[in-house]
């Protein structure tokens, strides 16, 4: 028996024709080119304009402030302290009572040199009615009649004893009386010129103990003054450093006098400012013209500043030759007493201006290893490198010196997605606009870094920016 092992003629056509199917699908499919991946869209940046705007120059030194005035209370006679006229930390006016020392033996003092006060012009009194002079005058007047009354029994005497009708004894008697009373005016003469030169310097003396006894009276009466103490300004006083009770004043040689109170003005509040030498001409000059500061001191939350401005009034007569300094003084307006003496103090100032600066938001200012950079976008919506210098920074605008004018488009948002020749798609940023006050202040990046000269100009801006 034979076995016909052959398939059948039809399912092998049909598979023949499903193979070329099959090849020709895949001949066709191999000869397709892949397809281009679309390019993506150019990253949107946020721009802004650079501008100008008109720059002040502003110089920021540190300064202590101290009291224009200052008075220490001390006792200036030695006694017990006991009263006390004010509150510790208040407010004391000028002439108010503040402190009183025991009177009782300076008015005793005063009672013992106002008796010998009287004293003394009661021998004034008795020297100017002194007679002495009249009494040398009277005894001089009654010898010298005397002595003429001789010279005529002694005439007499000679005169009998020529005609033999008196003895030479006799005429040696009147002759004896002429020469004594002679000798009686005499002295009568010296003791009037000594009675009229005692008189003199008898008043002289006398007023001499009257003035001494006046100035006894006086003295007495500055140390009984002493025993009340007085505020001698308007201030705040500090702390009694005496109780009530305590021995005060000066020891026995006149020393060690003792600080009882200290009283400070604190409005208006003055302000010690140390500047270099090299700015002397200037700061004399500015000073000149009324120098206006702010005042910026420590607070619970960083620097506070002062609500009041002052003005500088002093430049000192001599430079500090160890620290090549002269010293500032300004007052400033303290009427709520939050300034002490003491204090360390940053301060503000407007030295000078800078015209038509250029001015970018200091956030679009990059720093690189060759130096201060802006990304900008041209004419072509490219992103474009410029390299520029860069000065001071003013509530968050950055001064250009050099390398970009106002009007060019800065890239400000949107840095990190760009890079130079790359095509964006730019939009107007919006940011906060300038104060543009004469109180506002601009800094260095070297003072934002603590490293500038404090008493150096720096700047800020003034006028409103361009578009």
């Amino acid at each position: 028996m034979n076995l016909d092992n052959s398939l059948p003629a039809r399912p092998i056509l049909r598979m023949a024709g499903g193979l070329v199917v099959l090849a020709a699908a895949l001949s066709v499919a191999g000869c397709k080119k892949p397809e281009v991946q679309a390019a993506p869209p150019p990253p949107m940046v946020g721009i802004i304009k650079s501008s100008r705007m008109n720059v002040p120059i502003l110089a920021t030194p540190n300064g202590t402030t101290r009291a224009l005035e200052e008075v220490v209370v001390r006792a200036r006679v030695r006694g017990f302290l006991t009263e006390r006229h004010f509150e510790e930390g208040s407010h004391v006016k000028k002439g108010q009572l503040l402190l009183v020392i025991d009177e009782q033996s300076y008015k005793i003092a005063l009672l013992m040199s106002r008796a010998k006060l009287d004293e003394a012009e009661a021998a004034l009194k008795k020297a100017e009615s002194s007679k002495g002079r009249e009494v040398a005058a009277a005894q001089l007047a009654l010898d010298e009649a005397q002595l003429t009354l001789s010279m005529i029994e002694e005439r007499r005497a000679r005169a009998l004893h020529t005609r033999s009708a008196g003895s030479a004894e006799d005429v040696d008697k009147a002759q004896a009386d002429r020469k004594k009373f002679d000798a009686q005016v005499e002295a009568d003469r010296a003791n009037l010129e000594q009675a009229r030169a005692d008189y003199e310097v008898g008043i002289l003396a006398a007023k001499a103990q009257v003035e001494a006894a006046k100035a006894s009276v006086r003295d007495a009466e500055i140390n009984l003054g002493y025993c009340r103490m007085y505020a001698t300004i308007d201030g705040r006083i500090g702390e009694a450093k005496v109780k009530v009770g305590n021995l005060v004043g000066p020891d026995a040689t006149g020393g060690s006098f003792s600080d009882l109170a200290t009283i400070h003005q604190l409005d208006p509040m003055g302000i010690e400012i140390r500047t270099s030498s090299r700015y002397l001409k200037r700061a004399t000059q500015l000073i000149n013209e009324g120098l206006a500061i702010r005042l910026f001191h420590a607070g619970f939350e960083g620097d506070d500043e002062h609500p009041h401005e002052g003005t500088c009034f002093f430049i000192d007569n001599a430079i500090d030759e160890t620290t090549s300094t002269f010293l500032v003084k300004a007052r400033i307006p303290n009427p709520e007493g939050t300034l002490l003496p003491g204090e360390y103090a940053k301060l503000e100032m407007v030295v000078d201006r800078i015209q038509d600066a250029v001015v970018v938001p200091e956030s679009a200012v990059m720093e690189t290893e060759a130096g201060p950079v802006v990304y900008v976008v041209d004419d072509e919506s490219k992103v474009a490198i410029q390299r520029v210098k860069a000065a001071q920074s003013y509530q968050g605008m950055r001064i250009l010196t050099q390398g970009l004018d106002a009007g060019v488009p800065v890239i400000l948002q949107g840095l990190q997605l760009v890079r130079p020749g790359m095509p964006v798609k730019a939009e107007l940023a919006v940011i906060p606009r300038p104060v543009e006050e004469d109180s506002a202040a601009a800094k260095s990046p070297e003072q934002a870094d603590g490293k500038a000269d404090q008493s150096a100009p720096h700047a800020k801006p003034e006028a409103k920016p361009t578009h």
